[in-house]
């Protein structure tokens, strides 16, 4: 076995198209589509492992910006209050180096994730019409970005019907246009 992670993905490939998806039975048409989606799934991981980590870097990046921009709202009910604390604690005393690892990064988006997501319930749960406004505003802002950057991930996918208006991959990793900056 090789220790080259784009070489094993590609030998899986080779195996599932030329040794196994031509052995299974023709009739047997459920674990021919699951043998296609396999395939499929390993020239997508193929295609975007080496990248995995800096789109990851850059969820965790949006993730923070929108947990930051949420401790700015001035919930007024002692359950909100109680859940901005504890997204505040989330983000006291940040790393000083990014997580080394893409397992790290998604642990740490994780767990920053739950935090904004509670505090989201408590206040759509508790506050006034006017924190609930502010509240969605930045929520939609941070989803548009997001979702975007999500699209461009999928783009070779070919199922988005505005794959043409997405940017390079290379502009969604490294530029700033798919970065939450409240």
């Amino acid at each position: 076995m090789l220790p080259c992670i784009s070489i094993r993905l590609n030998n899986l490939i080779k195996a599932m198209e030329t040794v196994v998806a031509p052995a299974l039975d023709q009739n047997q048409v459920f674990a021919l589509e699951q043998s296609t989606l396999i395939v499929a799934h390993l020239k997508m991981l193929s295609n975007q492992w080496d990248a995995a980590y800096c789109f990851e870097l850059g969820s965790l990046d949006n993730m923070v910006n929108l947990a930051i921009h949420l401790t700015h709202l001035t919930p007024h009910t002692e359950a909100s209050q109680a859940a901005l604390l504890a997204l505040s604690a989330t983000l006291k005393n940040p790393p000083s180096e990014p997580p080394p690892t893409v397992s790290a990064v998604t642990q740490r988006l994780r767990e920053i994730g739950l935090k904004v997501d509670n505090f989201i319930d408590q206040v759509m749960q508790t506050e006034s019409s006017t924190v609930k406004s502010q509240l969605t505003g930045i929520v939609l802002d941070y989803n548009q970005c997001q979702s975007a950057r999500e699209r461009v991930w999928f783009k070779d996918n070919h199922l988005d019907s505005g794959i043409s208006d997405l940017s390079t991959f290379e502009e969604m990793l490294y530029g700033n246009h798919y970065r939450f900056k409240p």
